[in-house]
């Protein structure tokens, strides 16, 4: 069977060349989704939970929606930290975006002509931490930005799925006491 996957597309610049974005328009005038929240709440403190949320190497051990990563870059993890992730028969290139231990970081892939960011955040709330991720997309072909509802209507699976890893996260580093 095929897998599917999604590739990492670099910042539209006025003379990338390629299939991908469309060519010659800023991504500030592209239209953007509403961003979807999603929050967990965890008894784990804050450094814990983000040890736990930031290794991806070992991802697919705590969280059970991811079957294998596989690191692309090698040496410490950072923004421009690149791997692969699996979950079934889907393969999506992440790369890190924006690094900020041990509080938040930001993860950006490409599928289906749609650009795809999601913030991870770990917030002190009490002696707790509130595990946030915050998934944006953005169409940027002329086919996504004709099935863009189609996306927003599967926003709800996508919101389950994130929740999913979020408790998972949680639950591993409540563990790791």
């Amino acid at each position: 069977m095929l897998a599917l996957r999604a590739r990492l597309r670099p910042p539209l610049v006025a003379d990338d060349a390629g299939p991908g974005p469309p060519q010659n328009v800023p991504q500030e005038s592209m239209p953007r989704m509403k961003p979807i929240l999603i929050q967990h709440s965890s008894s784990a403190p804050p450094d814990r939970v983000w040890k736990m949320a930031s290794d991806f190497q070992n991802a697919s051990g705590r969280i059970r929606g991811i079957t294998k990563i596989e690191m692309l870059t090698s040496g410490p993890v950072g923004a421009g930290t690149r791997f692969r992730e699996w979950r079934g028969r889907q393969v999506v290139d992440m790369e890190i975006a924006a690094w900020s231990p041990p509080r938040s970081y930001s993860l950006r892939g490409f599928a289906a002509g749609t650009e795809f960011t999601s913030e991870i955040r770990c917030v002190p709330d009490g002696a707790g931490t509130r595990l946030e991720m915050e998934v944006r997309a953005r169409p940027m072909t002329f086919l996504a930005k004709l099935l863009s509802p189609l996306l927003a209507l599967m926003s709800k699976v996508m919101v389950k799925s994130c929740a999913k890893d979020l408790r998972d996260i949680a639950e591993a580093a409540e563990g790791a006491a």
